[in-house]
């Protein structure tokens, strides 16, 4: 119990302490879900609040519903978008599973990877 309320006081400073701006990610965890449905009820449950849906992901007795905090860093990509109900979603890719999380559309920007250096033809055709 103690460090799920240290983590949610760690994370609602994070927000109080991050600079408003209209970009779509402060770098912050977002909550994401394997499944669309599920967040879809994790939002619901925290009356879409970022903050109270971190602090149901925060409790270790609370259902999570396969949920977790995700961090901007480990999103890879944009695997899949989709609106439904006046609202868009996103499901990310990231590092260590092969299952896509969804979370609000916005809420995270994939770091894009350097793109691996590759020889030109001309370079090729040297050889």
């Amino acid at each position: 119990m103690r460090e799920a309320a240290r983590v949610l006081v760690a994370f609602q400073i994070m927000l109080a302490t991050a600079p408003v701006s209209a970009a779509p990610n402060r770098g912050l965890p977002v909550a994401a879900c394997p499944s669309l449905a599920n967040l879809r009820i994790l939002m619901h449950r925290a009356s879409d609040d970022p903050v109270a849906a971190g602090a149901i992901l925060a409790d270790t007795k609370a259902d999570h519903l396969g949920c977790i905090l995700l961090d901007n860093d480990r999103v890879l990509s944009v695997a899949d978008r989709v609106a439904f109900g006046n609202r868009a979603y996103e499901c990310h890719a990231i590092q260590a599973t092969s299952v896509c999380h969804w979370t609000n559309a916005g809420a995270v920007v994939p770091v894009v990877p350097p793109a691996p250096k590759s020889s030109t033809p001309a370079e090729k055709s040297r050889r």
